[in-house]
């Protein structure tokens, strides 16, 4: 429910970020110059949640989304050579290539760290294989392996710090002793067959049996804003969760939400109007237009609020693994934390990213996940990766692939 004005949100968020900045060390406050508003806003809820100083989470966090950019830049311009990139710590992250450097990319590298001194970035060349490739690797192995009978689900990602594509099994109760080994050798066989014959000499692939119940949890339970919960007729409980406004090309706007939502939504005692969905190889996602007006703006939310600090999207972003971003669900509100993974998949849909761990509950499906003023994705729900459970989300900047049956696109205007 929107209950306030644009204007007079923003200005309690100045006001809120002035008197933080006037409770800053002369140091801190230099620091914060070029930072807006609500970058600062998500710095300062990063900082409590994670224990540290606001100075402290300005040198870890406030230069991400430009490496983020930096890397989409490179990504585009040489997918033939480019490997992959991630934030290590506050003053280092890498970029790496199949082969030799491009020069067009190591211009990009030198233009970044020219405006963040403080930032060395490591240029890993000869890693063997592109992204285009890894990518393959993992469809590969994913697929070999959840689409065994004897397999009920599956969660696959790729982890660069030991060069291991990894999956998750969830087997079905009649399978057989020998159904991890045959596993293993199918989604090797795959591999080899999907990429060049010596792929496995430079990665590994590793199966990892999980003895739980579900392997991922969908949390699905006036103007229709990113951030507020949906309801459905009868039921009180909030389902999902909105996210960012968006256009189709017939200049039709409307609200995304995660696609595994259920169809028949509520906004604020409105009925939506369910217009397509796709949960598949771009991700989780679904659009719907309704009686209200609709915007680019979605709620930041606060730790102990979802509708709160209204912010407009300015742009959609790439994610990286080391980046902090926040979510802001119907239910658990904002939290914010970094990047672990992306590429994953679970079951048939691809393209999705892990947090470093698990802080949303059911009804959370669908909510905005961003940085700043800057749109990265929509909440799914969570799994288990790399020994823990995640939070997932699709990705923002994939949207118009996922949704171009309509011509839909997340609104910046």
């Amino acid at each position: 429910m929107r209950t306030t004005t644009t204007t007079i949100i923003g200005l309690i968020l100045v006001v809120l970020v002035a008197a933080a900045s006037l409770a800053l060390s002369p140091g801190t406050q230099s620091a914060t110059a070029g930072i807006s508003p609500a970058e600062l806003n998500d710095l300062q809820a990063i900082a409590d949640q994670k224990g540290m100083s606001l100075q402290t989470a300005i040198d870890r966090y406030a230069w991400n989304d430009d490496f983020a950019v930096a890397v989409s830049e490179i990504r585009a311009a040489v997918p033939g050579a480019f490997t992959g990139a991630e934030i290590v710590d506050a003053g280092n992250a890498w970029v790496a290539f199949a082969g030799a450097v491009p020069q067009a990319a190591q211009n990009t590298i030198d233009d970044f760290t020219s405006n963040h001194s403080g930032v060395t970035v490591e240029v890993r060349a000869n890693k063997g294989f592109t992204q285009v490739e890894l990518e393959k690797a993992v469809d590969a192995a994913h697929f070999a392996v959840f689409n065994s009978t004897e397999v009920r689900d599956a969660l696959t990602g790729f982890d660069f710090a030991t060069s291991s594509i990894e999956t998750n099994v969830l087997l079905e109760s009649t399978a057989s002793d020998t159904t991890l080994d045959d596993l293993r050798v199918a989604a090797a066989d795959a591999i080899s067959d999907a990429t060049s014959a010596d792929m496995l000499n430079r990665i590994s692939h590793s199966l990892v049996r999980f003895e739980g119940q579900e392997l991922v949890i969908m949390e699905s339970n006036n103007e229709h804003l990113g951030g507020e919960g949906v309801k459905i007729q009868g039921d009180n409980r909030i389902q999902c969760t909105l996210s960012f406004g968006v256009k189709d090309s017939s200049g039709n706007r409307g609200i995304l939400t995660a696609g595994h939502c259920l169809n028949d939504l509520i906004d604020d005692g409105h009925a939506l109007v369910f217009e397509w969905q796709h949960v598949g190889q771009h991700g989780d996602f679904q659009w719907h237009t309704g009686p209200q007006s609709f915007s680019d703006d979605f709620y930041a939310g606060s730790s102990s609020q979802s509708e709160i600090y209204e912010r407009d999207v300015l742009a959609i972003g790439s994610p990286r693994v080391g980046q902090y971003l926040c979510r802001n669900g119907a239910l658990s509100y904002r939290d914010c934390q970094d990047v672990l993974d992306i590429g994953i998949r679970h079951g048939n849909v691809r393209n999705l990213v892990a947090m470093e761990s698990h802080l949303s509950q059911n009804g959370d499906s669908g909510a905005p996940v961003y940085s700043g003023y800057t749109a990265y994705g929509v909440h799914r729900g969570a799994g288990v990766y790399l020994g823990a459970w995640r939070e997932l989300f699709s990705r923002a900047d994939l949207v118009d692939e996922a949704l171009a049956f309509d011509g839909v696109y997340i609104v910046t205007d």
